[in-house]
């Protein structure tokens, strides 16, 4: 009778089979963490968005005919983790039933537009527009930027925007939808 000897199994093997778990153990962590954290950490500012937002101006009859008015309103911005508040400063012109609200930020390079005889203008760098907005000249690259407005019974109120400065093309930079046909309001 023939004894063979019986070999120890290949402990390299096992060994190698117990690394590749553990490896997949720590990779399934390590991705379960980083989604979390990615998601937490990044996710908030990916998913920030400007809402089209609807501020109050002021009573329809505190707006004076024929004379433009400078008013604050009062715009918050989403951050992602917080909510912000600013104020921003638009001009309102009422000629009988129609009313116009426009920025107060010059196309040109953003300073604010002050009332003038026959208008607007830019102290900054001279930039001139009529009663209507429209550029008179200076080195304004467009008219005023308007704003949509709406009249909820006798209250003004503006969807506010930022739009991009130095450009011909009125160019919204906040995600906001806006209706050219709403920048004149009839009542």
């Amino acid at each position: 009778m023939k004894i063979e000897k019986v070999q120890p199994p290949d402990s390299s093997a096992r060994r190698s089979f117990v690394g590749a778990v553990i490896g997949m153990i720590a990779s399934s962590i390590a991705t379960v963490l980083g989604v979390t954290v990615s998601r937490y950490a990044v996710g908030p500012a990916l998913s920030a968005t400007d809402k089209s937002q609807w501020t109050d101006v002021g009573l329809l009859e505190e707006i004076p005919e024929g004379k433009p008015i400078k008013r604050s309103v009062v715009v918050s911005q989403n951050a992602g983790w917080g909510r912000f508040n600013s104020q921003q400063l638009v001009w309102v012109v009422r000629k009988e039933r129609k009313i116009t609200v426009f920025s107060a930020v010059c196309p040109h390079l953003g300073c604010t537009i002050n009332a003038a005889t026959n208008g607007f203008i830019c102290p900054c760098h001279g930039s001139a527009w009529n009663a209507e907005g429209q550029k008179l000249g200076g080195p304004t690259p467009r008219e005023m930027d308007i704003l949509e407005h709406r009249l909820q019974g006798d209250l003004l109120r503006v969807n506010y925007q930022h739009f991009r400065q130095g450009v011909e093309r009125k160019e919204p930079l906040a995600c906001h939808e806006s209706k050219l046909d709403a920048s004149h309001t009839d009542w």
